[in-house]
């Protein structure tokens, strides 16, 4: 079975509705990095007093089957908070121990 990494960089004041969608779509083991801070199409998220926002970065592996599910279930997650940062990727796993 081919493996895919779906990365999710998602604005904080989402994160457990992203938590849940991954859940909905069986997603139960992950790596998430906290306050990560960047630049987007919302602005910037810096974690400072002008730009308070932050990001949550998450990291799943899963099969390649899941992929189409998990962008769906996603995409549906940002018409429901349209003005929330919300991006995910996904990129082939070659290897892994």
């Amino acid at each position: 079975m081919d493996k895919i990494a779906v990365f999710v960089i998602y604005d904080r004041a989402v994160d457990e509705e992203v938590l849940a969608a991954l859940q909905e779509c069986g997603i139960e083991s992950y790596t998430r990095w906290h306050n990560a801070s960047g630049v987007g199409t919302t602005g910037p998220h810096q974690g400072d007093q002008v730009w308070p926002a932050l990001n949550n970065v998450l990291m799943a592996v899963t099969g390649s089957q899941e992929q189409g599910r998990i962008l769906e279930r996603l995409r549906a997650l940002r018409e429901d908070f349209p003005f929330t940062g919300l991006r995910a990727l996904v990129v082939p796993v070659l290897d892994m121990i």
